[in-house]
């Protein structure tokens, strides 16, 4: 197993901010994924970014392409033993060893205690926190420290009542569509036409695409989103790619005498409006799905993703 080097943690500093638990928002979560995924490029491996806000609630999750799909959950965990504990993960290797402290913590499945999840704070309070995985544990702690670098640079230029804002160097460069599915830069094409659209509405949501094989891409939550939608939007994008039907035609072949009458008691299948399947050259690539308000709401939110993946088709 690899050395845990704890790497040194500084907390930022603002005395004009008034510490606010919404501070760490998604706009802020997308800087802090781009300087942490900038570091993975660097050193050549791929990971998984998750980003959660003071309550250990997720804000975004980002999967580069090639990483260990094995690190999603441990991506997940990192954030949320760093925000719940207020601490490094690298510290519990230590302090969960017998005879420390904190001995039989690993034993809660939310748990990880090796290196790679930092908890992000301003001006004493742990506002959220990043969870990186898919390296060695060095590897994690160092793509995780950049996020954390980014994290402390944005918020002590920050004013009193700031708005965070995604700034614009936040370029999206794509690789084109193949059979083999949907790759992250295309994912976040879509998150954006999302975002704009459901602004629009005037109903915040959440958004989650998947790969073919239905393992998670990319997962975001906007401001003020219901947290019950996140295991809505991740099942109705899951549901599209594996039946390869929108989740609205679910929901009419799913009622009492017709051909998927049952499907509805199957783990994870949602049988109404808001998920689409992917499909290129017939062949279904991914699915996504949207969730946070009507299921009229939803689909017309999701049908905004759905254009621009329709949209590359044609490039």
């Amino acid at each position: 197993m690899e050395k845990d080097t704890m790497l040194p943690i500084t907390e930022a500093k603002n005395t004009k901010i008034k510490v606010a638990r919404s501070i760490m928002n998604l706009a802020l979560a997308k800087e802090i994924t781009a300087a942490a995924e900038a570091k993975a490029k660097e050193i050549k491996v791929p990971m998984y970014i998750t980003i959660d806000d003071a309550d250990a609630n997720l804000i975004s999750i980002n999967r580069m392409a090639g990483v260990i799909l094995a690190s999603e959950k441990i991506s997940q965990g990192k954030a949320y033993t760093a925000v719940a504990l207020k601490m490094p993960t690298s510290k519990l290797s230590e302090l969960s060893q017998p005879g420390a402290p904190l001995y039989g913590i690993h034993n809660n499945s939310n748990i990880i205690i090796f290196g790679g999840g930092f908890p992000l704070i301003l001006n004493g309070e742990v506002i959220g926190s990043i969870g990186v995985s898919g390296g060695s544990v060095e590897e994690d702690m160092s793509v995780a420290e950049a996020g954390l670098i980014k994290f402390k640079e944005i918020v002590e230029e920050l004013k009193e009542d700031a708005a965070i804002i995604p700034s614009e160097d936040l370029k999206i460069t794509g690789e084109k569509i193949t059979d083999y599915g949907v790759n992250l830069e295309l994912a976040r094409k879509m998150a954006i036409a999302v975002e704009k659209k459901a602004v629009e509405i005037g109903v915040p949501m959440w958004f989650s695409v998947v790969d073919k094989g239905a393992n998670l891409i990319l997962e975001q939550r906007m401001e003020e989103a219901l947290l019950i939608s996140r295991e809505i939007s991740l099942n109705k994008a899951y549901t599209a790619a594996t039946l390869k039907l929108s989740t609205d035609i679910v929901a009419t072949v799913a009622q009492p005498g017709t051909s998927l009458y049952g499907i509805q008691d199957v783990p994870r299948m949602i049988v109404f409006g808001g998920g689409y399947p992917l499909v290129y050259n017939g062949k279904t690539i991914g699915g996504v799905g949207v969730s946070g308000g009507s299921v009229e709401e939803d689909m017309i939110v999701c049908k905004a993703a759905l254009e621009v993946y329709n949209s590359e088709l044609n490039k």
